[in-house]
C-alpha cells in the first residue's frame, strides 16, 4: 500500500509539473532562467544568487538583486546541468533552488530562508514535493504522539524514550522509502542523483547505494551529481586490502608530494589538524615512530586539515613533526580527504610496499609495534 501511495503522489506531481512548466521563460528562450522571489516579513537590502561547486562545497556569489517591497528577480542563461544554487540573504541565510531553464518562483520568510518553497520548473517542483512529504511525515508522527498521550498518558520515562525511539525510527524509515521511490521514478532528472547525495548516502549500505545508482538513466552519467555520487561509492569501497588511491599534494616547502614516488616502502598517511586535541595528544607516538623507523623502509606523510596556514605551520613546529607535511585546506572536502573516506581526525592509513592499504587508524603503542613488526618481516 505504501508503495502505491508514493507512486500515486509522484504521478500527480508529474502531471502538475507538466501543466505548469514547458521549459521556457516569458521571453520564450528555452535556455534562460527567470527567478521571481517573494520574502514575507521585514527585509531590507540585497539578496544574492550563489553557486555551489559540489554538495556542501565552496560557494561563490554570481549575481545580486535589491529587494523591493519584499520582491526580487534574477534572470540569466541557465548552466549546462541543473544543479542546486542558493538565494542568500544579507545575513548569510540560504534558500536552495535548482538553477535551470524556465520561470521559477520562490517564497521564503525573512527570518527563515532555509524553509523556502520553489516551484515552476521540474526539479524545483520535485524538491518542493520532497519537502512536503517530509513535513507530512513529521506532522503525522507528532499527531500520533499526542494521540497516544491522550489514550495512555505520558507513561514512565523509559516508556517515553521507547515510544520516541519508535516514532523516530518509523519516520526515518518512511522518509527513506519515499526517497528511494522518487529516485526510481524520476531516474532521468537531476533531482534523483541530488537526493541520493544530499539525503541518502549516510543511510544506505554500499550495496543499496550501488543498486540505486544503477537505476539512474544513462543521460545523467555526465551530470556533476552523478559523478560525485560515483566518487562517494568509490570512497565507501575504501578498506584494508584495496589499492591506495593516488594523489598529489603540495608540501609545506612548496614541492609536490606524489604517492607513487613512495612505491616499495611502507607509507603512513597521518591525517591531523592543529585544532584537534586528540591529534596533538597522539603526535608524540608518531614522533617516536619516525625517530625509531626513519630510513628503515618507512615514510610518513602528514596531511593537515587546517584552514589557516599560520596555525598549521605553528603546530608542525611546536609538535616536532619533521617528516614531509602538507595541508588539505578544504578540510573534509579536500581531494585527499575524500579519496580516503575521511570523517574524523586523528586518522592513519598504512600503505604497504605493493601500494595496498595494510591497516587503518593505528594509534599509540599499537601504531609503533605494528609498523616495527612489519618492517622486521620485510628484511
Amino acid at each position: 500500500m505504501k508503495k502505491w501511495i508514493i507512486l500515486g503522489c509522484c504521478l500527480l506531481v508529474a502531471e502538475w509539473t507538466f501543466g505548469q512548466q514547458n521549459g521556457k521563460t516569458a521571453s520564450g528562450n528555452a535556455k534562460v532562467y527567470e527567478i521571481n522571489g517573494g520574502i514575507s516579513g521585514e527585509y531590507r537590502g540585497k539578496v544574492y544568487l550563489v553557486r555551489e561547486e559540489r554538495i556542501h562545497g565552496p560557494q561563490t556569489r554570481i549575481d545580486s538583486c535589491e529587494v523591493v517591497d519584499g520582491r526580487f528577480r534574477f534572470t540569466g542563461e541557465a548552466p549546462e546541468h541543473s544543479v542546486i544554487h542558493f538565494i542568500q540573504s544579507a545575513d548569510g541565510q540560504l534558500a536552495p533552488i535548482f538553477l535551470e531553464p524556465g520561470n521559477i518562483r520562490i517564497r521564503m520568510r525573512a527570518d527563515y530562508f532555509l524553509g523556502a518553497r520553489s516551484e515552476g520548473s521540474v526539479n524545483n517542483n520535485l524538491w518542493n514535493l520532497h519537502q512536503l512529504f517530509v513535513e507530512y511525515k513529521k506532522d503525522s508522527i507528532r499527531l500520533a504522539a499526542v494521540t497516544d498521550w491522550a489514550r495512555f498518558g505520558m507513561g514512565t520515562p523509559e516508556q517515553q524514550a521507547e515510544n520516541f525511539n519508535y516514532r523516530t525510527r518509523f519516520q526515518n524509515e518512511s522518509k527513506l522509502e519515499m526517497e528511494k521511490g522518487m529516485v526510481r521514478y524520476y531516474k532521468e532528472l537531476a533531482f534523483a542523483p541530488f537526493i541520493l547525495l544530499f539525503e541518502m548516502t549516510g543511510e544506505l549500505s554500499l550495496d543499496e547505494l550501488k543498486a540505486l545508482r544503477s537505476q539512474l538513466d544513462t543521460c545523467l552519467n555526465n551530470h556533476p551529481y552523478t559523478k560525485e555520487l560515483d566518487e562517494v561509492i568509490a570512497n565507501k569501497e575504501f578498506k584494508v586490502g584495496c589499492e591506495a588511491p593516488a594523489f598529489v599534494i603540495r608540501s609545506m616547502n612548496g614541492e609536490e608530494i606524489e604517492l607513487k614516488n613512495y612505491a616499495g616502502k611502507y607509507v603512513l598517511l597521518d591525517f591531523w589538524a592543529s585544532w584537534c586535541g586528540p591529534c596533538r595528544r597522539e603526535m608524540p607516538n608518531v614522533v617516536k615512530l619516525y625517530k625509531e623507523c626513519k630510513g628503515k623502509g618507512l615514510e610518513i606523510i602528514g596531511i593537515s586539515l587546517d584552514k589557516k596556514e599560520a596555525d598549521w605551520k605553528k603546530a608542525v613546529k611546536d609538535l616536532g613533526m619533521t617528516w614531509p607535511q602538507a595541508c588539505d585546506f578544504l578540510v573534509w572536502e579536500g581531494p585527499v580527504a575524500r579519496k580516503y573516506n575521511l570523517s574524523a581526525v586523528p586518522y592513519t592509513v598504512l600503505i604497504n610496499p605493493e601500494g595496498k592499504v595494510e591497516a587503518l587508524d593505528l594509534r599509540g603503542e599499537q601504531l609503533v609495534n605494528t609498523i616495527k613488526s612489519l618492517l622486521k618481516k620485510k628484511k
